[in-house]
């Protein structure tokens, strides 16, 4: 499911851009200078990927965008509530979006950015669980993923004409996501008893009630067997896109 999604959302990109392309033909300069700006956003690094785009300009004010994020992988550590969590994440994103920039000049100023977008996410790691006495360790595992669309403010400044620095000042989403994860009783090897897998499925609501929007509706079941505490959302999950990015224009 998850490369089908990706590979309509690209097959959709190439469509969309080279009948943008053809119509546009005649508005953009014969010889393509300055139509075409590659950009890299360096904060997709956070959430464990590379995130390299690009920009070509359809007609003066209006331009076509793309970005990839690339998994590379990331280590994070957390700490809520006396409990805390080592994990391992890395990311995956496709998006497209077509520009309308509000000035007089082409692929500068003020813009707005219709788009879609693609995110999959991949997280394992170790929660301890500090509430319990003596304490308990899970290892756990999450995947989520998002398909969604969103309209983005931003403004693009270029310097000497050629570097480009693109700010996404804020960019409401609409998504419909999937959740998946497991955490699994790692801290002896003594079964569960029926009481051992009610109180670990409690640790388990506890620890993830406070994520914004989705913490009270993820469902949570206790396997007793496997000593592993399952959760899982679908759903509707709105977002926010923001940050910035460098490039170059040729």
């Amino acid at each position: 499911m998850k490369s089908n999604t990706i590979w309509a959302l690209l097959l959709f990109t190439s469509l969309f851009t080279i009948t943008v392309t053809s119509n546009a033909q005649q508005t953009v300069d014969s010889n393509a200078q300055q139509n075409v700006a590659i950009k890299w956003s360096p904060l997709g690094l956070y959430f464990g990927k590379l995130t390299l785009g690009g920009e070509y300009a359809t007609r003066k004010k209006q331009s076509i965008t793309f970005y990839v994020g690339i998994p590379v992988g990331i280590q994070r550590n957390f700490d809520s509530d006396n409990n805390t969590a080592d994990v391992r994440s890395k990311t995956t994103s496709v998006m497209a979006g077509y520009r309308f920039y509000l000035g007089k000049s082409p692929m500068k100023g003020f813009y707005f950015e219709p788009y879609l977008k693609y995110l999959h996410n991949e997280l394992e790691g170790t929660f301890n669980y500090n509430n319990d006495n003596p304490p308990s360790i899970y290892k756990s595992s999450n995947e989520f993923s998002s398909f969604g669309i969103g309209g983005q403010l931003g403004f693009q400044v270029l310097i000497a004409k050629r570097i480009v620095l693109d700010f996404f000042l804020v960019g409401p989403e609409a998504n419909t996501v999937k959740e998946n994860g497991s955490f699994t009783d790692v801290t002896n090897n003594i079964p569960w008893t029926p009481a051992d897998a009610a109180e670990a499925e409690e640790d388990i609501k506890d620890a993830i009630e406070d994520i914004p929007i989705i913490g009270d509706k993820t469902e949570v079941k206790a396997d007793q067997i496997s000593k592993t505490v399952f959760i899982s959302y679908k759903g509707f999950l709105p977002g926010v896109r923001t940050g910035f990015s460098i490039g170059f224009r040729f």
